[in-house]
């Protein structure tokens, strides 16, 4: 017999603890009662276990390697949104661009597909035409120059938020993106995918991967082959397929991973990309009311040839890891573009950018699963050369040719390391310090002869910086993560090769970050809801003002920026998934005078006020699957005065399918509603603007056969 006061103590456990279980998942077993009774009910004689209900409704655990070691998103004190392989089918995602949205407080500039002028906004830290984004763009562990690229065979994309400087190194100062493609494996595995769409629209997506003579050795092979009519037609003639494009994209990857410490995996990646270029074919006015007619006379180019392999060597020693990644890449991209938008001969611009780049990276670790300090330290070695050709074309208004040759060889040096050390089960102290050193020689000459010019310029520059990470990570409840962060982000000066003789240089900028993080995952894992707050100082902030083709880029006083991210998931049910997200960021400067304007208190350019998401998934127990994402912007100015604005804007994506066996087959509609948007636009002269319209609504079925 259980006494009164026992039964008192017992009943308000039991809810604590269920409350608990119900909120953070299982916590300890239940305790008995003061007379040595077990409190939990008997189970009653004859009764069957449903199966439904023994299922174990929950969100998955996602592996990540934010922090250059193993662990889970949620465990991991670093502010990140990771989608994997999973998700970017499920949403028809082909592109960066597409997973770019879903992020909070990030967006992208674009001047057409694939175009080397792909700019990243994250947190209101803003990217510049003429300079290399603050955002780092990774792939497998190698560093990539153009973010805008085809997402093929991916396990997963890690979205790191805040500055990445300690461990990530140059042009890392906002955030960094990590995409991880799949690794071979040593049993088989392919698939074939064939899709048709709107504008003529033609993909065929394979892979195939498996064991070769033994297990120790694999491969894995990826191929996506897109051919479209393209969204634009011209004005003059009529003509519909002014901005057709072929795109070949393929990766081929070989592993050794015998029985002992040693991991070899060695990649090739490659891309053709063909299509016509419509770079700045409408007014802003134009492109708002009728968003895909080119009212330009010239329709352009735009080619790229991409090649790049790697190799990335792990060795487990018996303290610790050893990783090695070495990489070269070679890229072509040429591109001729009418600049002004109107059905005259007055401004054509041509560029032809070749670059080739070494990395190597070489790396100590702590164990992955070790008790006690995680660790990572390491030495980074960076080479890169650039020969870039542009011709900008003013003869039709009797200016002739402005002709600049330019080439550019950087070298970056860098070591790094960062400790997570417990001072108690629940607190542990976050320590990180990067030492970076980088320099530019140029060579540049500019010709324009109907200005009588003939200048020829060779800087040299040097930039280097200390790049500090302190923090605290504090764990108060089970599956509840608390973190503090401050940090230190740098991005280098450089040369402007648009820039007038004589201001071509700019100096380096440097932020101050301080953030307050929290992941939790709750009622028995099925909702995760992260949060984080964060605060930006910018000194020497790198500003850019465009007309027509010529840049200027100066260094601005102060700026600021603050804001708040949230995202949430929710697994409702077995097969219904919610999830959200938004982002809402105060940028500004502080201190920026330009001549005679002040721009103090204006938000930088291309960086929203606010982004947001939301998206369900339901997967029905028949095969049968839907999927539909809401994707929002609002508040972007697109020039310093803070004069022209792209006002908020929704996209609506949706994707519906069925599988059976080794067959599926899906529908997809991106844009559905068709708004009309731009992703790029700036000053034409004389306060008018010109710009690029985005994708209109874009439909098609998708046939895929799997092995």
């Amino acid at each position: 017999m259980v006494s009164d006061v026992a039964r008192r103590r017992w009943v308000p456990s039991v809810v604590c603890v269920a409350v608990a279980q119900m909120m953070w998942g299982p916590i300890a077993a239940a305790q008995p009662t003061e007379d040595g009774a077990d409190p939990s009910p008997a189970p009653v004689a004859g009764a069957q276990a449903d199966p439904q209900a023994s299922r174990v409704i929950q969100l998955q655990p996602v592996t990540v390697t934010a922090e250059k070691m193993t662990g889970t998103a949620q465990e991991t004190p670093v502010t990140m949104t990771v989608v994997t392989g999973e998700d970017l089918e499920r949403a028809a995602a082909e592109d960066t661009d597409d997973v770019i949205r879903r992020v909070p407080n990030m967006y992208v500039t674009t001047a057409g597909r694939h175009s080397s002028v792909t700019m990243i906004s994250l947190r209101g830290v803003t990217p510049l035409m003429k300079t290399e984004n603050p955002v780092g763009f990774f792939v497998d562990g190698v560093h990539y120059r153009h973010p805008d690229m085809e997402l093929l065979d991916i396990d997963r994309v890690e979205v790191l938020r805040g500055p990445q400087s300690t461990l990530y190194g140059r042009n890392t100062e906002a955030g960094a993106i990590n995409i991880v493609t799949r690794d071979p494996e040593p049993y088989w595995e392919g698939a074939v995918s064939f899709g048709y769409g709107n504008y003529d629209t033609k993909t065929v997506s394979a892979i195939a991967g498996g064991p070769l003579w033994n297990d120790d050795w694999s491969f894995r092979t990826a191929l996506r082959y897109l051919d479209s009519d393209g969204f634009f037609t011209r004005e003059p003639d009529g003509v519909e397929d002014v901005d057709d494009a072929s795109d070949l994209n393929t990766r081929v990857k070989l592993r050794w991973n015998p029985e002992g410490p040693w991991d070899v995996i060695a990649a090739y990646d490659g891309q053709r990309y063909r299509d016509g270029n419509t770079n700045i074919a409408a007014s802003l006015d134009q492109l708002r009311d009728d968003p895909h007619t080119v009212y330009a006379n010239f329709v352009g180019y735009n080619d790229t040839d991409v090649h790049s392999g790697n190799l990335r060597v792990a060795y487990e020693a018996p303290w610790f890891t050893v990783t090695s990644i070495s990489s070269f890449t070679s890229e072509e991209k040429v591109a001729g573009n009418d600049v002004d938008a109107l059905a005259f001969d007055m401004f054509k611009l041509d560029t032809e950018l070749e670059a080739s780049r070494f990395t190597q990276e070489l790396r100590l670790s702590s164990l992955e699963g070790a008790s006690g300090p995680r660790w990572v330290a390491g030495l980074y070695y960076f080479d890169q050369n650039d020969q870039e050709d542009i011709d900008f074309d003013m003869s039709g208004i009797g200016f002739g040719v402005q002709q600049i040759r330019t080439e550019t060889d950087t070298t970056n040096l860098a070591a790094f390391g960062q400790v997570t050390w417990p001072v108690f089960e629940t607190l542990s102290v976050i320590g990180g310090l990067r030492y970076d050193y980088e320099k530019k020689e140029v060579d540049n000459r500019q010709i324009w002869t109907a200005m009588g010019l003939d200048y020829r310029t060779s800087p040299e520059m040097t930039f280097d910086a200390w790049l500090p990470k302190v923090g605290l990570e504090y764990t108060p409840l089970p599956n509840v993560l608390t973190y503090f962060t401050y940090s230190k982000g740098y991005k280098a000066g450089g040369f402007n090769n648009l820039g007038q003789p004589g201001q071509e240089i700019y100096d380096a900028e440097y932020t101050t970050n301080y953030e307050v993080g929290l992941k939790s995952t709750l009622f028995n894992n099925r909702v995760q809801a992260n949060v984080s707050l964060f605060w930006i100082d910018w000194t020497d902030q790198q500003v850019e003002e465009i007309v027509l083709a010529q840049s200027r880029i100066t260094n601005a006083g102060k700026s600021i920026s603050r804001g708040i991210e949230v995202e949430t998931a929710w697994q409702a049910t077995d097969g219904l998934l919610l999830t959200g997200s938004v982002g809402w960021n105060d940028a500004h400067f502080t201190e920026y005078r330009d001549g005679d304007d002040d721009h103090s208190g204006n938000r930088p350019p291309n960086a929203p006020i606010y982004t947001y998401s939301i998206g369900a998934d339901y997967t029905f127990e028949n095969g049968l699957y839907a999927h539909a994402d809401w994707l929002g912007m609002g508040g972007l100015y697109y020039d310093t005065a803070n004069t022209e604005k792209e006002d908020h804007y929704g996209i609506l994506n949706i994707k519906a399918g069925y599988d059976w066996e080794n067959f599926g087959v899906a529908f997809w509609m991106k844009n559905a509603l068709d708004e009309a948007y731009a992703t790029r636009a700036f000053d034409m002269g004389n306060g008018s603007y010109g710009g690029i319209a985005g994708d209109p609504r874009t439909f098609g079925v998708v046939l895929t056969a799997r092995w």
